[in-house]
């Protein structure tokens, strides 16, 4: 499903297109009742399941040390983080790679109703606004072959303060992770895949999705949306900056060998009994 598909609500039976490139269609930095991208909270009982490993950790070298163990990202949600760096605009220049992060998620998830996986770092907020550090978001399922989202990001300043330390307009982004304040997930819904050709090939299976890779954005710019927009967050971020990572959880686990052997087995015994009352 494209983001232009997804960006059509239904209100009291009329159908109503979105412009995706409008201001202010997105969800704000803690809103879990939005209907196109709602955040989640880190006790939601629909969370399943975490992160379990770390595949790659690929920071940039502006990353302190304190800030660079990628195990604090594994697991339940919690306070620790890992940054992925900045860069510096020498570096951009010079085609310096940005850094990342890719989890593990031990027998995968899978797509489910609405969001499947959620994103958490640790934003803080001014208002309705947030310090903004965002990051491309990729899902695969044979730890090779990745998947990215779409995204949108239509801001082109800052709502408040100034330089490094300004606060964004969360509702101009989308498919970001990054997005949402700290101790709320930026989620994602499979079905915005679909139309990827890499699904499209049977390389990645929605239904089975074992790691999720985050690639950092450097906000000067320099790096676009989907839709060719110039992306712009906090920069130039040091010490822990990029983004920050604190989690990433699933709501729906793949189903186990063995639970595929019941539901074959009790199916069995339904057609078996099905014969007998037909005789």
């Amino acid at each position: 499903m494209s983001i232009r598909a997804k960006s059509i609500l239904t209100i009291t039976g009329l159908t109503v297109a979105i412009c995706t490139t409008q201001a202010g269609v997105y969800s704000g930095p803690s809103d879990i009742a939005h209907a196109i991208d709602p955040a989640v909270h880190y006790t939601s009982t629909k969370l399943a399941g975490w992160a379990e490993t770390v595949a790659d950790y690929s920071p940039t070298d502006e990353v302190s040390a304190s800030y660079a163990t990628p195990d604090k990202a594994l697991g339940y949600y919690n306070t620790g983080t890992v940054s992925l760096g900045d860069l510096s605009s020498d570096k951009i220049a010079t085609g310096v790679t940005p850094g990342s992060i890719t989890l593990g998620f031990g027998a995968g998830f899978s797509n489910g109703d609405g969001w499947d996986f959620a994103v958490f770092e640790n934003g803080f907020t001014s208002g309705n606004n947030l310090f903004m550090e965002l990051a491309y978001v990729e899902v695969s399922t044979n730890g090779v072959d990745f998947a990215r989202f779409d995204s949108i990001s239509t801001n082109t300043s800052s709502a408040a303060g100034s330089g490094a330390f300004s606060y964004y307009d969360t509702t101009n982004v989308y498919n970001l992770a990054g997005k949402s304040a700290g101790g709320y997930g930026t989620t994602f819904d499979l079905n915005d895949l679909l139309d990827h050709q890499l699904v499209i090939d049977g390389i990645v299976d929605l239904d089975a999705i074992n790691y999720v890779r985050l690639v950092d954005i450097p906000g000067d710019g320099s790096y676009l949306d989907s839709e060719g927009n110039p992306i712009i967050d906090n920069y130039h971020t040091s010490g822990s900056g990029g983004l920050d990572l604190r989690a990433i959880g699933y709501a729906y686990a793949v189903p186990e060998p063995r639970h595929y052997a019941m539901l074959a087995g009790a199916l069995a015994l339904v057609l078996a009994w099905l014969r007998r009352r037909t005789r």
